[in-house]
């Protein structure tokens, strides 16, 4: 059996092809009731729309790529959800995609979705991102990009974010304020926008301490638990942690558990990003909440302004964040 067409369409309801294409379109000169009876009768063939052919004539795919480092993340997923949302109420598609924090998935995500000819890219960078190399090709293609949560330090391109510095040393002054004497920040890698402001905000708020040190780790659950085994080997604990994200506060946890330590009596422990299961940890995790619904609805309506103007400013906003004081810190 061929393909339904739209001229298959227009002749079962003695119209033109055109009038069928409008409406599929949602075109305003045609009458709502039109439009209706169109999209039903599409539905009623099974009419699927010639996407490629359409891109090709009109040079837009009306899509957005979208690369996160991680899905199985609430802080991740959410955003994904709400991009969906906000894509959409601008007449876009979302295509995700996922680099497992790994910088060369990245690059074969961006390269994937060029090659469906998305018209716009949302990047979240994997933690080992060092270059922007496939930031530049993209570039080059025509595509236009957005960094979204994280970029690289010194990037020149738009992005959202939050205000990372400020709620790390807002953080870190509550720590001391709590009596916490023996600080250490649990830092993510240092060319990545949020782990080097977090980083600065800690080493800022704690810089009347004379036992305040950042480690660079990571991103991860395992990383977290393995620097708090190796402090306990070292025997350096301090009295209280600032991770870099939950993920890495909730390494921490579990290895406080093996240990015998307990929060927050023998340490205190704080994170990044208020995900769903941070709420749930004995204690619950005294963490910072990052306005997730905010930043992709800025996010989704930068990006598409930069592709429907030829000349689209560069814009860098800043959202700030909130921290949540739980029973951990």
């Amino acid at each position: 059996m061929s393909k339904i067409s739209q001229k298959d369409i227009a002749n079962s309801l003695n119209i033109s092809r055109v009038t069928v294409t409008k409406a599929l379109m949602d075109h305003p000169d045609i009458a709502e009731k039109t439009r209706k009876l169109v999209k039903s009768r599409a539905m009623e063939l099974g009419y699927i729309p010639d996407f490629i052919g359409r891109s090709l004539s009109s040079r837009k795919t009306q899509t957005i790529g979208l690369v996160i480092p991680k899905i199985a993340h609430s802080f991740f997923s959410y955003s994904v959800e709400r991009f969906y949302f906000y894509a959409k109420e601008q007449g876009y598609h979302l295509i995700p995609m996922v680099s497992f924090e790994d910088a060369e998935n990245e690059r074969d995500n961006i390269q994937t979705l060029l090659s469906m000819r998305v018209d716009g890219l949302i990047i979240d960078i994997a933690e080992n991102s060092i270059e922007n190399e496939g930031y530049e090709f993209a570039k080059k293609s025509g595509c236009k990009i957005l960094f979204y949560d994280r970029y690289l330090i010194g990037s020149e391109d738009s992005y959202v974010t939050s205000n990372d510095y400020k709620s790390a040393k807002d953080l870190t002054e509550m720590a001391i304020k709590k009596g916490y004497k023996k600080i250490f920040h649990f830092a993510g890698p240092a060319q990545i926008s949020i782990a080097f402001d977090r980083s600065q905000g800690f080493k800022d708020g704690a810089k009347e301490l004379t036992n305040a040190r950042a480690i660079e780790v990571g991103m991860t659950y395992q990383s977290g638990f393995d620097q708090l085994m190796k402090l306990h080997t070292q025997k350096n604990l301090p009295d209280a942690i600032i991770a870099v994200n939950d993920s890495v506060a909730q390494g921490v946890y579990d290895a406080a558990k093996k240990l015998g330590l307990a929060i927050p009596g023998d340490l205190g422990v704080a994170g990044f990003g208020d995900v769903e299961t941070s709420k749930l940890l004995d204690p619950p995790l005294t963490s910072v909440q990052i306005p997730i619904d905010k930043m992709a609805c800025e996010a989704v309506s930068i990006i598409v302004s930069m592709i429907e103007s030829e000349k689209s400013p560069i814009k860098q906003k800043v959202f700030e964040s909130t921290v949540i004081e739980r029973e951990s810190l």
